[in-house]
């Protein structure tokens, strides 16, 4: 059992590090490139960031020991994780009193949802851009936004949306 945890090297947590950082920081910037979201509405915390990644290292090592996983933990257990962690910790805040979009009410759960979709998909913006094309998915985001914001749910609720979904359609 402990041999598990010590196949986990530091350049392994630093390579896992890397990458959810560098997929959190892309999409920040593909939503303001893209118009998404306003960098006049909103900001992002670059220390809570950092805080979300280093509570999923945390998680991603108590989770390899704890169910005896050798292999790469699975994508959507991946997304699970993160987007229960994006939205306890809310990285995207307001930095005005008015917002002229309803957007940016709801820029952390639109990081949540497209960050899980990406990571199902070997952490692809290009093809969770696809999925935002098709005809169905304007209701599921919806919908996925209003359960983020309103409802209850647990990391493992999340993780089989997100399997549900991967299921369904993987390009």
């Amino acid at each position: 059992m402990v041999g598990v945890i010590m196949k986990l090297t530091k350049e392994d947590l630093s390579a896992i590090k890397e990458k959810r950082m560098r997929l959190l920081l892309g999409l920040w910037e593909y939503f303001l490139e893209t118009g998404w979201l306003n960098k006049d509405e909103v900001n992002i915390s670059y220390p809570v960031i950092n805080e979300i990644v280093e509570h999923y290292c945390t998680d991603y090592t108590v989770l390899k020991f704890r169910y005896k996983i050798t292999d790469r933990i699975e994508r959507p257990k991946i997304a699970g994780l993160m987007v229960a962690l994006i939205m306890r910790y809310r990285p995207i805040y307001l930095l005005t009193q008015t917002c002229k979009s309803t957007e940016a009410l709801y820029a952390n759960e639109t990081l949540a949802i497209i960050y899980g979709l990406s990571v199902c998909l070997e952490d692809s913006l290009k093809e969770a851009t696809d999925i935002l094309n098709q005809h169905w998915f304007n209701i599921w985001f919806n919908d996925f936004k209003y359960l983020l914001h309103q409802r209850h749910y647990t990391a493992e609720s999340l993780t089989f949306i997100f399997k549900t979904l991967i299921i369904f359609f993987k390009p």
